[in-house]
């Protein structure tokens, strides 16, 4: 049994054990007081290759990318939204294809949203867009991002508020929206997180306050100014693995699982959300 299967079972008893949705399983949901998972150290994404790539495509370069199903040049519903660490908006198409240990976003077919991708799997090497061709379609680099609803009305972000990423959004109307195929990168209701917002979603249309995240050297999400990032990627490097050079900088690779980690420090607490 590999390591990220071991987490996800231990994960999902603690689920099950809290009363949340166990249908959910552990992605999307919200690190809580006294889980198992709280205190693993996390490690930064480091400017290392990522696997079977070219040396230039470091593993802190974040990529929002989709797999356009329907060959219609524009992200839709039919499309499937992928998290890569490490991957570029400068090569040539052919390096914009679907690596192992990217992260489903939204489900495809039997792959549930929070899935990663293993090397056996019917969509590794499917071609991805980055560059639209319009600036309504994902990733446009001005408007694609994490946010969330505040649900609670208090300061700031808290452990209440569900989290978007909003992959269909004009600079116009402000504030922004939750919108038709914005994904929910958290439950909201009884929308699971990976689910895709509909027009006649209760959350449809409810204003969206940026979820701002310290991003990778070039890629996107990209760092944000002041009052600064409330958020970041980062690791359990389940294997220890590390590389050199950058001095010990641990690997991204099989076993290992994505958090998106809320506030300072390199450990596992309240408030992280699971990403796998």
């Amino acid at each position: 049994m590999n390591n990220r299967l071991s987490i996800y079972i231990l994960l999902c008893l603690a689920i099950l054990a809290s009363g949340q949705a166990a249908a959910q399983g552990t992605y999307g949901t919200k690190v809580t007081a006294g889980d198992p998972d709280v205190g693993l150290p996390l490690s930064n994404f480091a400017q290392i290759p990522a696997a079977g790539t070219p040396a230039i495509l470091w593993q802190n370069n974040f990529w929002i990318s989709y797999w356009d199903l329907n060959a219609n040049g524009l992200y839709d519903a039919q499309d499937v939204p992928y998290l890569q660490f490490g991957s570029t908006n400068l090569f040539p198409p052919a390096q914009r294809i679907v690596r192992a240990n990217n992260i489903r976003l939204a489900g495809w077919g039997s792959y549930p949203a929070g899935s990663y991708v293993s090397a056996n799997d019917p969509d590794i090497g499917q071609q991805l867009n980055t560059v639209p061709p319009a600036p309504y379609a994902l990733p446009s680099a001005a408007f694609v991002g994490f946010y969330y609803l505040n649900v609670a009305g208090t300061a700031g972000y808290d452990m209440q508020d569900p989290v978007y990423l909003k992959v269909l959004s004009a600079p116009f109307p402000l504030p922004p929206q939750a919108e038709t195929n914005d994904i929910r990168i958290t439950g909201y209701a009884n929308y699971p997180a990976g689910s895709r917002v509909s027009i006649t979603d209760p959350d449809a249309g409810k204003p969206l306050a940026l979820f701002k995240l310290d991003g990778g050297a070039i890629g996107g999400p990209t760092p944000t100014a002041a009052p600064g990032p409330i958020g970041t990627f980062m690791f359990f490097n389940a294997n220890g693995n590390i590389a050199n050079p950058p001095p010990f900088s641990a690997i991204f690779d099989d076993g290992d699982v994505v958090y998106l980690h809320v506030g300072f420090g390199a450990a596992v607490g309240p408030g992280d959300i699971r990403l796998f």
